[in-house]
């Protein structure tokens, strides 16, 4: 059983939310769960989006010759005539770019991304840092311009970086510290782990 503060605010809750749509209501949620810092719990796993595997395609009949029927003439047989296949038609188009490669801006990637938390954001920008702009060392203040760059401003970069840091396996791991005595810069690169789950916020 619920404490009975708890029941009493799940009715204020439920009376609160009941009259609206359900957009409305995820965004209060995710609202709430940036306000109170519930991603950053230790022991909560970064959702990661499953991709179904595409299609095989069809396979391509050879080539046969086909009679185009007319009138008859004597001596002559009808006219054939042969059909090339998909194999043997010209590649004209470019290859198709994928991954981090496919967005010019971290803008453009970000809000075509299923990243919601905020450990997930952090993550995003950090891969995208790794993997688009060739940065293999990076620290918290550069997460924290890109964030801002683009209207995302996160309170408490450091936390969130902890968090990734503590997975197991780890999504972040520390690459250095500068040797300064007051204010350290400690710098990070992401895990081939942490790229996989980057990657699977990417919408196709």
């Amino acid at each position: 059983m619920y404490p009975d503060d708890e029941i009493n605010a799940l009715s204020k809750v439920y009376d609160s939310l009941k009259g609206l749509n359900n957009a409305q209501v995820k965004r209060i949620i995710d609202w709430v769960t940036s306000k109170f810092a519930l991603d950053m719990h230790p022991d909560l796993k970064v959702v990661e989006r499953k991709v179904e595997p595409s299609p095989e395609p069809a396979p391509v009949e050879s080539a046969e010759a086909v009679v185009i029927p007319g009138k008859k003439r004597r001596g002559r047989p009808p006219a054939k005539v042969r059909l090339t296949t998909v194999e043997e038609q010209p590649q004209t188009t470019a290859p198709e770019t994928t991954g981090f490669d496919q967005y010019d801006t971290f803008e453009d990637l970000f809000f075509s991304s299923d990243a919601r938390t905020i450990t997930a954001k952090i993550l995003l920008a950090a891969a995208y840092l790794q993997e688009k702009k060739k940065i293999k060392e990076f620290g918290s203040s550069d997460l924290s311009a890109m964030m801002k760059k683009i209207g995302q401003v996160v309170q408490n970069i450091s936390a969130s970086i902890n968090v990734l840091l503590m997975k197991k396996p780890p999504l972040l791991i520390q690459a250095g510290k500068s040797e300064a005595k007051k204010h350290a810069r400690r710098s990070y690169c992401v895990t081939e782990e942490g790229l996989r789950i980057a990657r699977n916020y990417i919408n196709d």
